[in-house]
């Protein structure tokens, strides 16, 4: 029997990277999944993001472990669509009981280059994105007043200052304090809250972020490789998405409002 046997799980950014990778962990577990992704590159950050393809892959994946999958077109800096997305999940599944806050992106900018268009759709998908899942997901786990988890992605960004990404960390920071607030909220209802932060991990964000800083995607992740203490270059989806699957399962029960650096050992520097 699996960690998640009969639980459903909803994630946003689950068309590729490691919102599939969560998808698929947390399935293999016995979990049922909802995924949520946008589908459509927007005018930032500046390459392209998953779309459907991507979407139906995961969700044949999800499918193959013998586990149901309901696939979502949803922005989720819209409140509307989200509202729907997660009454979409409820009617199919019954219950949502663990939520990952996943959808995510990235770009490098000097903070006076980046402008006001930039920032604004940074902040929109990785805070108010989160915040959104959030509104109308909680609302279901007190009613149904049965615990749950809320699992939302920082980074080490979270954590720490990085040049050229002053609204990404920005947006990482928020996601801290927003899960903290939360974490105190919703303690007393068994509903645990956490981050996740880790270090550069080896999905399509890299390729991009590099092309968009012209950058050739050797030379940035030869810069990552010097703040490790490990000896890796990026961390895979499978990495993150194993402390997720913990931090959702009853071994952490007990684990709310704390920071899961999955970092290579690099806030040791």
């Amino acid at each position: 029997m699996g960690k998640l046997e009969g639980k459903t799980a909803l994630i946003t950014g689950g068309a590729r990277g490691q919102g599939r990778a969560h998808a698929v962990t947390m399935a293999r577990e016995g979990a049922d999944i909802a995924v949520i992704d946008i589908c459509r590159t927007l005018s930032y950050p500046r390459y392209k993001l998953a779309n459907r393809e991507d979407l139906d892959e995961t969700a044949g994946l999800v499918r193959q472990l013998g586990r149901r999958c309901l696939d979502i077109e949803a922005d989720v800096r819209v409140a509307a669509e989200m509202e729907a997305a997660v009454n979409e999940t409820i009617a199919e599944f019954g219950h949502i009981d663990i939520l990952v806050c996943n959808a995510g992106i990235a770009d490098m900018a000097l903070s006076w280059d980046i402008t006001e268009e930039w920032w604004d759709i940074m902040i929109d998908v990785n805070l108010k994105g989160y915040w959104l899942a959030a509104k109308y997901v909680v609302p279901h786990m007190l009613a149904r007043k049965k615990g749950g988890r809320i699992i939302m992605t920082s980074s080490v960004a979270g954590l720490r200052g990085e040049p050229g990404m002053s609204h990404y960390c920005a947006s990482k920071w928020g996601v801290v304090g927003l899960a903290k607030s939360l974490a105190h909220e919703l303690s007393e209802h068994s509903i645990t809250v956490n981050t996740l932060h880790p270090t550069a991990v080896d999905t399509d964000i890299i390729t991009g972020m590099a092309s968009a800083a012209s950058m050739e995607t050797s030379a940035l992740v030869d810069f990552i490789v010097l703040s490790h203490a490990l000896p890796v270059k990026l961390i895979d989806a499978a990495d993150v998405a194993n402390a997720a699957l913990w931090l959702a399962s009853d071994d952490a029960r007990y684990v709310t409002g704390q920071m899961l650096n999955v970092d290579a050992g690099r806030m040791l520097k």
